[in-house]
């Protein structure tokens, strides 16, 4: 595929509508985040580095494989530098067809706070119910937390860990970081995002009034 052909996908179209949107809610500011879409069994579409989000562009994607590794002619490129995180979602979890990674002030608030619990959990909010396997606000949302890194492979060596005794989470934080999620579409993984940022803020300001 061409550079001018992948710019003109409808994939591309809606990445860089997400990346414009994030940078209004401040959840992308500058150069920060990353968002890809599974192209098909063998190609990803992912952010390539350094793209300011308020300006992003169908233009500003290229092709990865599902080792993270550029492909012709996107091969003189860099993709994001947390390629592999997207990657290994895609090569463990065959329902996911995007993934988005944003860096929002409550998401980054939530992974320091509970960082040594390793988790934030939501429980009797109605939203909880866009996640997948949630019938009811009485359930409870664990989102898991894992430590930063600038090493790709120590945060995947710790959601390997997370998944030989948990289910495959809604969505991850990064201590000091930010959050990744993911959906069936880029629009169902936005809708994700959008809920848990919702429930991150509404738990921000119940802990404030607490408090």
């Amino acid at each position: 595929m061409s550079e001018q052909e992948l710019a003109a996908h409808a994939l591309t179209a809606e990445l860089a509508a997400c990346g414009n949107l994030f940078h209004r809610w401040q959840w992308s500011l500058s150069s920060s985040s990353n968002y890809s879409a599974l192209l098909d069994s063998s190609r990803v579409i992912i952010s390539r580095s350094g793209v300011d989000k308020e300006k992003m562009q169908p233009g500003d994607f290229m092709l990865v494989d599902l080792k993270g590794a550029p492909l012709a002619p996107f091969d003189g490129l860099r993709p994001s530098a947390e390629t592999e995180l997207h990657c290994h979602a895609y090569r463990n979890a065959p329902q996911i067809r995007s993934v988005l990674h944003t860096h929002s002030k409550y998401a980054v608030y939530f992974s320091r706070r509970y960082a040594k619990k390793k988790a934030v959990v939501f429980s009797g909010f109605e939203m909880e119910k866009i996640f997948e396997d949630t019938p009811t606000h009485e359930a409870s949302v664990a989102i898991p937390i894992f430590a930063n890194s600038q090493a790709m492979a120590n945060i995947v060596g710790e959601f390997d860990a997370y998944l030989k005794t948990h289910a495959w989470p809604h969505a991850y934080l990064i201590e000091g970081h930010g959050v990744y999620t993911w959906g069936k579409t880029v629009l169902h993984a936005k809708q994700k995002l959008e809920a848990l940022e919702y429930l991150l803020e509404l738990k921000y300001m119940e802990e404030s009034n607490a408090e």
